[in-house]
């Protein structure tokens, strides 16, 4: 997951010495949380209940019907292309960010924010 926040000071750390960084993949990742873990850090620090439920593409297609087709071929695609070769794509350090500065996890961002859904 990432907080919008942490963009910030990673680019500010590539701007510090860009040549260092020319080519690069930075991925910036607080954390890898699993699916099933977001409920319960989202219920551990909300108090609010919360559960996770995969939909298969036709549950998710009944939810996103007020899109066009070619919007909901497209997303499916997106997700697809994720559940296959995860966010980043295969063989990418999803680290990397973390490298250069301290990014949030899920639960300090939920600290942070006061979110509750």
């Amino acid at each position: 997951m990432v907080d919008i926040e942490d963009t910030g000071p990673v680019v500010s750390k590539i701007l510090e010495d860009p040549e260092k960084y020319v080519g690069k993949d930075i991925c910036i990742c607080g954390e890898a949380i699993r699916f099933g873990d977001i409920p319960k850090v989202f219920t551990k620090v909300t108090g609010v209940p919360a559960t996770a439920k995969t939909l298969t593409e036709e549950e998710f297609r009944s939810r996103i019907q007020f899109l066009p087709k070619i919007a909901q071929d497209e997303i499916i695609s997106m997700f697809k292309w994720f559940e296959e070769y995860g966010y980043y794509g295969k063989d990418k350090d999803w680290t990397s960010g973390q490298k250069l500065t301290a990014l949030n996890t899920f639960e300090q961002w939920l600290k942070k924010t006061g979110w509750k859904g």
